[in-house]
C-alpha cells in the first residue's frame, strides 16, 4: 500500500554514519546524537539599474551545514575530526601512555603499578614528596646511588628506592607501554576527509501513532569540520559539524536527499 506522508513527527535521531566514498565501508557511526540541526543558505547575484535598484536576482548556489552533538565522547568521531586513524594497542603493538600514581614508602621503597618506559636506567628522572593536601612537595632527582636527595630505579621490578629519610607518600609521573589503550592523534597538518553521511531519524505519522517511520537524510558529499569546542564535563557532549558539498561530477548537483519509509 502506497503512503503519502505529509506531516512527520520527529521522535529522535537514531544514528549517523559516515561511509568511505571510495569503498563504501563504514568509517564511523554514532548512536547518541542530540541537538541535530540542518542549516541551508543560498547565494545570489543582483542586477541593478543606474541608481542601484535591484531589477532582477539570479540564484547562483546553495549551501548546507549539519551540526549536532553526540551525548558521549566518541573516539571514532574524534579521530575523524582530527583527520587521523584511531590507534588501538594490543600485545604486538603497544602504545606508550602517561601515568601518575602515588605510593606509600615501605622499607625505603615504592612499587609502581607498571613497568616504566624510557632510556635504560633513567626511565624516571624525578619523584616528589606528596603533601597531605595532595600538592607536590620536595623534588628528588635520579642518581647513581641512593642518597639524602637522590633515588634509584629498577624498571624490571617496578621498584624505586627513595632517598634516605623519605617517608610518607611519594608521587611519580612516568610512561609505560600499554597493551590495552587507545590513542587519538591530532596533527596540525592533518584534516578530515569527505564521505557520504547518512542520518537515520525515527518518527510518527500525525494520524496514526502506532506506525513508526524511518527518515533517512543522505548527504552524498559531506566533510567534517575540524573546528570544535570539547568540554571535559559529564554533560558536555561531543559536538561536531559538517559542510555539505555538491559532487561536481554529479549532473544533478545533489546536496542531500530525504527518504521516508514505513
Amino acid at each position: 500500500m502506497a503512503i503519502n506522508l505529509n506531516n512527520f513527527i520527529i521522535d529522535r535521531v537514531r544514528r549517523g554514519t559516515m561511509f568511505s566514498p571510495a569503498t563504501g565501508e563504514v568509517l564511523w557511526s554514532i548512536t547518541q546524537i542530540k541537538d541535530a540541526s540542518l542549516s541551508m543558505t543560498s547565494e545570489s547575484a543582483d542586477v541593478t539599474d543606474a541608481i542601484g535598484s535591484v531589477i532582477m536576482k539570479f540564484d547562483r548556489s546553495k549551501n548546507a551545514e549539519f551540526s549536532a552533538s553526540n551525548a558521549l565522547f566518541d573516539t571514532n568521531l574524534a579521530a575523524a575530526q582530527f583527520g587521523s586513524a584511531k590507534q588501538v594497542a594490543d600485545t604486538d603493538a603497544t602504545i606508550c601512555v602517561p601515568a601518575y600514581e602515588y605510593q606509600a614508602v615501605n622499607a625505603g621503597k615504592i612499587i609502581l603499578s607498571h613497568v616504566p618506559a624510557g632510556p635504560e636506567g633513567a626511565e624516571i628522572k624525578y619523584i616528589y614528596a606528596l603533601n597531605n593536601d595532595s600538592s607536590l612537595g620536595t623534588r628528588y632527582e635520579l642518581g647513581e646511588a641512593v642518597s639524602a636527595t637522590a633515588f634509584t630505579v629498577d624498571a624490571a621490578s617496578r621498584t624505586i628506592t627513595v632517598p634516605t629519610g623519605v617517608t610518607g607518600n611519594v608521587a611519580v609521573f612516568y610512561e609505560y607501554e600499554a597493551e590495552n589503550a587507545v590513542m587519538l592523534e591530532n596533527n596540525a597538518t592533518d584534516f578530515p576527509t569527505a564521505g557520504k553521511f547518512v542520518l537515520e531519524v525515527i518518527g510518527k505519522d500525525t494520524c496514526d501513532a502506532e506506525k513508526t517511520y524511518y527518515a533517512y537524510v543522505v548527504f552524498p558529499n559531506a566533510k567534517l569540520k575540524p573546528d570544535m569546542d570539547l568540554s571535559f564535563t559529564t554533560d558536555g557532549g561531543h559536538p561536531f559539524s559538517m559542510t555539505m558539498m555538491q559532487d561536481y561530477c554529479d549532473l544533478e548537483k545533489r546536496l542531500f536527499n530525504i527518504y521516508i519509509a514505513e
